[in-house]
């Protein structure tokens, strides 16, 4: 707790999250973007049911990633090898009850996620906002038989701000429910650290200039877990 928080803020997360990272990392992959999962002992089905969660979850990212680079106009297994074996995460999070009167409207302040793209299942309860382009909140919640699905920074940047990051944030619920915990669980598809985030070049236009300069996947990623206060 308290911990994480949204790049350029000092106000911390009002939440806690136990993370599983790649199951099937690739046979170079080096510690620091690779550790090891830990096993929760007092409950052997737990590691079970997460690994299965992580892969399926890995395997739709892969198809909703061919769907984006057939729309980018690009090879639509432009992706596939870069994702498989990447490291990416899947966050249980909880956001405890409230006890006290908190100092802050949010659980979790507007940010834009780091990766390519985020698959978000259902949440126990509502919070969760996106930012329209009119600069106003709009609550999201999914439905059972839903997915919504985010672009991450990663993505903005190989498009070239084509696609842009979503900017979200999780609100406080009304005081009458300030009771009640929230669960949630995200999926953060990651590619290999080793993937150039470097514009797509037909996706720059004539005489312009990339909208930010070229840089991997693995320094990309250290470098925003030190801003939001994980490294």
């Amino acid at each position: 707790m308290g911990v994480e928080h949204a790049k350029g803020s000092d106000a911390a997360d009002l939440k806690e999250f136990w993370q599983v990272g790649q199951p099937d990392p690739p046979i170079n992959g080096d510690p620091v973007h690779f550790p090891t999962n830990n096993a929760v002992e007092e409950l052997p089905i737990f590691q079970d049911t997460a690994v299965g969660a992580f892969r399926a979850l890995e395997k739709l990212g892969q198809t909703v990633l061919k769907a984006i680079a057939i729309h980018l106009e690009v090879d639509e297994n432009y992706f596939q090898d870069w994702v498989s074996g990447g490291n990416s995460i899947l966050r249980a999070i909880h956001y405890p009850p409230i006890t006290s009167e908190p100092s802050s409207a949010v659980r979790a302040g507007q940010h834009e996620d780091i990766n390519l793209i985020t698959l978000l299942v259902g949440a126990s309860t509502a919070g969760l906002e996106v930012l329209r382009h009119d600069q106003t909140w709009t609550p999201v919640t999914a439905l059972p038989e839903h997915i919504v699905v985010n672009v991450g920074d990663m993505l903005q940047r190989l498009t070239n701000h084509r696609l842009k990051s979503t900017t979200h944030r999780v609100v406080n619920p009304p005081k009458s429910e300030w009771k009640n915990p929230r669960f949630s669980m995200p999926f953060f598809c990651h590619p290999r650290p080793d993937m150039k985030l470097d514009a797509m070049p037909h996706l720059i236009g004539a005489g312009e200039s990339p909208k930010e300069g070229p840089i991997r996947a693995g320094e990309y990623l250290e470098q925003r877990l030190k801003e939001i206060g994980l490294a």
